[in-house]
């Protein structure tokens, strides 16, 4: 009686185990309920730079999407540089901007790159794009 219980429960756990999960079925959801977002650059190279100074640049960018686009946070890979983003919902079809601004104080003589993470409900949820610059 115990080898039948435990042959039913070996074929019950078999059974389970290998019941397929449907993962396909959410991601495709997730990626037609969200929004899309597209940069007209991922990149800005500010060319040469002198010690000190203080330069801003945008990136444009348009809501492809067929949902909102709500930027929900956008940070910078270093205190030296602050991005200024859309606090506002973007409708599909419209546009926005975010602005870069970077001091280049102490960075003298080298070539930096820097990152800014754009954090939205997009699909991926993160969008990073660069900064570059030689300061001399």
């Amino acid at each position: 009686m115990k080898r039948i219980i435990y042959v039913i429960f070996m074929v019950l756990l078999v059974a389970v185990s290998c019941k397929k999960d449907d993962k396909s079925a959410v991601s495709a959801s997730i990626v037609e309920n969200s929004a899309a977002i597209k940069f007209e650059r991922d990149a800005i190279d500010f060319k040469d730079l002198n010690n000190g100074e203080v330069v801003t640049g945008s990136f444009k960018f348009k809501n492809t999407g067929k949902y909102d686009l709500v930027i929900s946070e956008v940070t910078t890979s270093c205190g030296c540089t602050v991005a200024d983003y859309p606090k506002d919902p973007i409708a599909p079809g419209n546009e926005g901007m975010i602005s870069v601004t970077y001091d280049s104080k102490g960075y003298s003589g080298k070539r930096i790159t820097k990152e800014v993470i754009v954090v939205s409900n997009t699909e991926p949820s993160i969008t990073k794009l660069h900064i570059f610059a030689d300061v001399h």
